[in-house]
C-alpha cells in the first residue's frame, strides 16, 4: 500500500529508483553477466524470459492503458490460466472485496465481487492450484498491515471464473478464507506468490530497513484453516511491492518501486531456494507508486502497472506475441501531443476563413436590397428626372 514516506526514507526510494533506471544494480543483488545469460539459458519460455531479460533484449512496450475508471489503484496482478489475453486486478485498500477482469491492452472486462469476503487491505493477488485438480484458483492477498498491528491476515481462495467478455459485476461464490499468522509478530506484506508446482503459498514481507523477510504455507489448506508461517529465508531488497512466478516454476520475479528482480529457480527445489542464488535485474518504467507485476501466461514475459487513474500497461515480452490493438482509452503520455494540434490547426481556420465571409458578404446583402423594397414610389422618379 502506498504510505507518505517521511523525508529520509522518500530520498532513500528516489536514489534506488534512479540508480535502477539508470542501469546500476541494487544493492545486495546479485547479477549475472548478460553474455553468460545467454550462453546457458535452456529453451523453456521461462528461461527465455531470464535470458532475455538479464540479456537486455526483451522489449518494452505500452499496449494500452488501464480502461476501468474504479481501477485507481492497482495493487496485484496476475495472468489468467482459464481465459486467454485476460488479467486480473484488484485495488489497494479502501475498495470493496473485488476483482477486475482487463484485457491485454487495457480493455475494461468485468468486475466480480468477492462473496462473504472483505477487503481490509489488499495488496496482492496470484493464480495456482488448489483443491481440485486440473483447476485454476485466484488467490487474493489481504495481507497489508502498516501499523504491524494485525494477529493475522487472510488471504482468498476461489476458482478462476470464466470470462466471455465484457460483463457487469457478478458475484463469485464459493470464496474460501485462509487465516495465516507469522511465527514472529505481525509484519507488513504486499507481495504473494503461489508455487504452481506444489501449491505452497510464499509471502514475502516489506522492510523499509535491511532484507525482507519470507514465509512459507504449505499446499492444500483446507478451506477456513488457520495457519502460522515458517519463515524461510530473506530477500535482499526490503521494499517489497509485488512477485510472481512463471506458470511453468522456473523463474521468479520480485518488484520494488524502482526495480524487477528476476532470479532463476533451480529444479526441485521450493520458490524461496531461488533468492540464494543469482539474479538479473529486469527492464522496467518509472513507476514511483507501482506495486503490480504478473507474468504472460506463456511465461515469456511480464507487465506492470502503477497506481493512479488511467495508468499505462507497461510490457516486456517478445514483439511477436499477439495483443490486440485497439486501446480502450488515452494514455497519459498522449495528450501533450494531441493538444498542439488543435490549437495549430482549428484557431486559424476560424479566423482568416470565417470572420471575412460574414464582414464583406452578409451586411452589403442588407444594405443594397431591403431599401429599395421599402420605397415602392421610387420607381417613377427616374422618368421624370429625364
Amino acid at each position: 500500500m502506498a504510505v507518505t514516506l517521511g523525508a529520509a526514507v522518500a530520498v532513500a526510494v528516489v536514489v534506488v529508483a534512479t540508480a535502477v533506471l539508470a542501469g546500476a544494480v541494487p544493492s545486495g543483488v546479485t547479477t549475472v553477466a548478460p553474455s553468460s545469460a545467454r550462453s546457458s539459458a535452456p529453451s523453456s519460455a521461462g528461461s527465455s524470459v531470464w535470458a532475455a531479460a538479464c540479456g537486455r533484449t526483451l522489449p518494452a512496450s505500452t499496449p494500452g492503458s488501464v480502461a476501468d475508471p474504479a481501477l485507481r489503484e492497482v495493487s496485484g496482478l496476475a495472468a489468467s490460466r482459464r481465459n486467454p489475453g485476460v488479467w486480473w486486478l484488484h485495488n489497494d485498500s479502501g475498495d470493496s472485496a473485488r476483482v477486475f477482469a482487463m484485457g491485454d491492452d487495457g480493455r475494461a472486462l468485468g468486475q466480480f465481487a468477492l462473496t462473504g469476503a472483505s477487503a481490509r487491505d489488499w495488496e496482492d493477488i496470484a493464480v495456482g492450484p488448489g483443491p481440485t485438480p486440473g483447476v485454476s484458483y485466484l488467490y487474493v492477498g489481504d495481507i497489508g498491515d502498516n501499523s504491524a498491528a494485525r494477529r493475522s491476515v487472510v488471504v482468498y481462495r476461489v476458482p478462476e471464473p470464466a470470462v466471455a467478455g465484457p460483463v457487469g459485476a457478478p458475484a463469485l461464490a464459493g470464496v474460501e478464507v485462509l487465516t495465516l499468522t507469522y511465527p514472529n509478530g505481525p509484519r507488513d506484506a504486499e507481495a504473494l506468490l503461489v508455487d504452481p508446482v506444489s501449491g505452497a503459498l510464499v509471502v514475502i514481507a516489506k522492510s523499509w530497513s535491511g532484507s525482507a523477510e519470507v514465509y512459507r504455507a504449505p499446499a492444500g489448506l483446507a478451506a477456513g484453516s488457520s495457519t502460522v508461517l515458517t519463515a524461510v529465508g530473506t530477500f535482499p531488497l526490503g521494499i517489497v511491492t509485488g512477485a510472481d512466478v512463471t506458470p511453468a516454476g522456473d523463474v521468479v520475479a520480485v518488484r520494488t518501486y524502482g526495480s524487477v528482480v528476476l532470479y532463476r529457480r533451480p529444479a526441485g527445489t521450493a520458490i524461496e531456494a531461488a533468492f540464494a542464488g543469482t539474479s538479473c535485474t529486469g527492464p522496467s518504467a518509472s513507476e514511483p507508486q507501482g506495486e503490480a507485476l504478473g507474468f504472460l501466461a506463456d511465461g515469456s514475459g511480464y507487465v506492470t502497472v502503477s497506481e493512479g487513474t488511467a495508468p499505462p500497461v507497461r510490457r516486456f515480452a517478445p514483439r511477436g506475441v499477439t495483443v490486440p490493438t485497439v486501446v480502450p482509452t488515452t494514455p497519459p503520455t498522449t495528450p501533450p501531443t494531441t493538444r498542439p494540434s488543435v490549437t495549430t490547426t482549428t484557431r486559424p481556420r476560424v479566423t482568416t476563413t470565417t470572420r471575412p465571409s460574414v464582414t464583406t458578404t452578409t451586411r452589403p446583402r442588407v444594405t443594397t436590397t431591403t431599401r429599395p423594397k421599402g420605397t415602392t414610389t421610387t420607381t417613377t422618379r427616374p422618368p421624370t428626372g429625364r
